[in-house]
């Protein structure tokens, strides 16, 4: 099952409260504006909508706040706060980083691409969730029109290590979906937000297809029921 929100997340968080999500997992908005050189262009940054002011004043007024929350009614909070403004956010409890060796990315001269994640509270088995806490891409993520998609199976062994079949997903920053998508093909259920229609658009239609796919646990005529126009329920 799967609920999503073409809204400013705002709307929806003060809604939460205990025992409605079981895990957080994002990444926010982050610096892109700000970066600049031919790696950034290759990979198709830069806006990412009109929606937001992209600069650290605004992850410091508005996301930071968003993510304190979260931290506040869930007990287990991951996201990849990016490299230009990380220390804006809560200290962690632990991190790591996703790596992405230069044969596999875009850098060249043998340079490594790093990421880091922010890991708050505790993972599905109550556990402190540094181990492992660190990730190497060796994927490539798919292009659909969003200037900073996320690798699927990287995101998959993610959420594999942090919650469990059956849990909540929420993720506040949707963008064009791939945690919704790693969501349901782990058999966990998905709630997520996206300001932008835009990308709204493109995170829904990645999320039907992947609900339509045959689950091993839960029976495909059961997971889609479409309600709504700017909030999509299944």
């Amino acid at each position: 099952m799967f609920t999503l929100h073409n809204k400013d997340v705002r709307e929806i968080i003060e809604s939460l409260k205990h025992g409605d999500i079981d895990v957080v997992f994002t990444d926010p908005p982050y610096g892109i504006e700000g970066s600049s050189g031919k790696i950034n262009l290759a990979r198709g940054k830069g806006n990412y909508s009109s929606e937001f002011e992209d600069t650290p004043e605004y992850i410091e007024k508005v996301i930071v706040p968003i993510v304190k929350k979260l931290i506040s009614i869930c007990g287990c909070v991951v996201l990849t706060p990016g490299n230009k403004n990380f220390s804006l956010y809560p200290q962690p409890d632990s991190f790591g980083c996703f790596y992405q060796p230069a044969a596999v990315g875009l850098q060249v001269f043998g340079n490594l691409d790093a990421q880091p994640i922010f890991y708050y509270g505790k993972n599905a088995s109550k556990k402190n969730m540094g181990v492992p806490c660190s990730y190497q891409l060796t994927e490539q993520a798919e292009k659909n029109g969003h200037p900073c998609v996320k690798p699927i199976k990287a995101w998959k062994k993610m959420l594999s290590n942090i919650s469990l079949a059956g849990q909540t997903i929420f993720d506040p920053f949707m963008g064009s979906g791939t945690t919704g998508v790693a969501a349901l093909q782990l058999d966990r259920n998905f709630i997520g937000c996206e300001i932008s229609p835009e990308y709204y658009s493109i995170a829904e239609k990645r999320i039907q297809s992947a609900a339509l796919q045959p689950s091993l646990f839960t029976p495909s005529n059961n997971r889609v029921q479409r309600m709504g126009e700017s909030q999509a329920q299944f």
